[in-house]
């Protein structure tokens, strides 16, 4: 009887717990509203498992850390990582390119010492990065000058652009840009796992300095890419499996639908495959097996909102201590509870990239099953290899495409003699 009495005890003040934590009025401000997601493609036909992308090398292994996105330019590949710093490979070496931010004592100040996302070249050789903390900027980088283009600290239409993610730039100078929340920075990134979508996808104007909102409420919008001949804009709706397309020009101008959805992941940056289609990464893998966790609990707000409450207040009493004796285990703490690192684990030990055509198609999936790679955020391809970034590995991964055999062909010619030609 005793033991019933416990029991009943403890679920009453569980119950009143889960009240108070869904009731009062506790941080993080989100919305919560249900929404779903469609069912996984199979893992058959195109998406049948393989091991093509076993076997990975690990470039400046240890070296770096979250090489998330590559731009190339006269040859030379550029990657933004943590620290706030770009960098770009010369003969095997990294030079430093650009910082961001201030400097601090690691990656779990990265509030502090910026975190450099989205890269891209304009026609005139001008890089534009976007650090998810400071904004996006230009920067030239044959001289070194910097200019910043967009603020988070200044409203866009009533909202903060939070977490400055992905852009493309047309060749009129026109940027494209993401935004993944106007809810929580990329230090709690975490918590926007569990509120409505609040992130957008803007068209920034040269001449007027301005930005326009093209998308909004959307579920962290991610990588952007224009098609080849910009009549649209592609953008990742990461937490939704599915990438939307924004036409640009012709009937359709000012519309958009999905591209592809059902995704058997979460889409991160798009990459053109030099093949007229895209390369989509899934930067965590999922399946009807192994739902993403915001999928399972996707049509449930109230218990999105405790969860999301929840995690606040574990945080609240690190957060307390670090404004009054600032040290590194609550750093640490603090960082580790509200990133995306903690939940990186989560999920298939599946790595995918994914190549649809013109028209959002798979075409093709390639598959790593053995460890190698991980975490995948983007890929391009550059001098006959794959190079893969990633938001937390301390690598870049490399897979070195196979050249087409050489074919010997004798022909004979006028004289009777006999040349080899070779292909």
């Amino acid at each position: 009887m005793g033991f019933i009495k416990f029991i009943c005890a403890r679920i009453f003040e569980a119950t009143i717990c889960f009240i108070l934590i869904t009731v009062l009025p506790l941080p993080p401000y989100m919305e919560f509203t249900a929404y779903s997601v469609p069912p996984y493609m199979p893992l058959e036909g195109t998406l049948e498992l393989n091991d093509r992308l076993n076997n990975a090398e690990h470039l400046f292994a240890d070296l770096i850390k979250g090489p998330e996105a590559f731009a190339v330019y006269n040859g030379e590949i550029y990657t933004g990582i943590h620290g706030g710093e770009v960098v770009k490979i010369v003969n095997n070496s990294l030079v430093h390119v650009a910082k961001f931010g201030k400097p601090c004592d690691g990656f779990w100040e990265e509030s502090i010492c910026g975190r450099p996302l989205g890269l891209r070249f304009d026609k005139h050789g001008n890089l534009y990065v976007s650090d998810a903390y400071y904004g996006v900027f230009k920067v030239n980088v044959g001289t070194g000058l910097v200019t910043k283009l967009v603020s988070p600290d200044i409203p866009i239409n009533g909202k903060k652009p939070l977490i400055t993610n992905s852009i493309d730039v047309a060749h009129d100078g026109t940027m494209y840009w993401s935004h993944s929340s106007s809810d929580a920075t990329l230090q709690d990134g975490v918590y926007t796992l569990f509120g409505d979508g609040s992130g957008r996808l803007l068209k920034y104007s040269p001449t007027t300095n301005t930005s326009e909102v093209l998308l909004d409420k959307m579920l962290f919008p991610n990588g952007v890419l224009l098609s080849d001949n910009e009549d649209f804009v592609l953008v990742s709706e990461t937490y939704a499996s599915r990438i939307r397309r924004y036409y640009l020009k012709g009937e359709k101008k000012g519309s958009t639908d999905i591209f592809v959805d059902k995704l058997p992941g979460l889409p991160d940056n798009l990459s053109h495959d030099g093949k007229g289609g895209y390369f989509v990464p899934l930067v965590m893998a999922a399946d009807k097996d192994h739902p993403a966790i915001n999928h399972i609990i996707s049509g449930y707000p109230i218990l999105r909102k405790f969860l999301v409450r929840l995690l606040a207040l574990v945080e609240m009493p690190f957060q307390f201590i670090e404004r009054f004796y600032p040290n590194y285990y609550t750093k640490r703490a603090t960082h580790w509870i509200g990133h995306f690192e903690s939940v990186q684990f989560v999920g298939p030990k599946r790595t995918t990239i994914l190549r649809l055509d013109k028209d959002g198609k798979v075409l093709d999936s390639m598959h790593c099953l053995d460890g190698t790679l991980s975490s995948i955020s983007e890929v391009i391809e550059f001098e006959d290899a794959l190079y893969f970034g990633s938001p937390f590995n301390s690598y870049i991964g490399r897979i070195k495409l196979e050249k087409p055999p050489r074919i010997s062909i004798r022909v004979k010619t006028n004289k009777e003699s006999t040349a080899e030609m070779k292909y």
